[in-house]
């Protein structure tokens, strides 16, 4: 038998903390930070491709596939394809991959830059984006 006096050996849990709701309004996005996340991206961006290019490049090559491509522009082209079948050399492959890293590279960042003014000029007019948080 338990004595009254004696404290419950059964504890009581803690009651969970509140959840806190903050509502904000993004109404400004910095500009010089938008144009260094969307270099970041950029560059992962125009770097992949570059390795997706050079590894397609590389399968086609080992495969036979740009030779028999070759083969087929030579049969139908005659020697007037050799300027075709020039562009399929590594060399020609690297130098259009790093053109199209630079374009990417710009265009990009030249993009998330305008998304950004764009934003803003929106957000000056309608008074910006609400956002809710909450806390676990």
């Amino acid at each position: 038998m338990t004595d009254a006096s004696t404290p419950s050996l059964r504890q009581s849990k803690p009651k969970p903390a509140p959840v806190k709701q903050v509502r904000l309004k993004l109404a400004y996005v910095d500009l010089w930070s938008a144009v260094k996340v969307s270099s970041l991206v950029a560059v992962v961006v125009s770097a992949s491709l570059l390795v997706v290019n050079l590894m397609l490049w590389g399968i086609l090559s080992a495969t036979g596939i740009l030779g028999a491509l070759q083969g087929i522009v030579t049969d139908v082209l005659g020697e007037g394809g050799s300027a075709i079948i020039a562009l399929t050399e590594f060399s020609q492959v690297f130098g259009l991959s790093m053109v199209s890293f630079v374009i990417n590279l710009v265009s990009i960042t030249v993009l998330g830059s305008l998304g950004t003014v764009v934003y803003n000029l929106i957000a000056k007019l309608t008074g910006g984006l609400l956002v809710g948080f909450h806390s676990n």
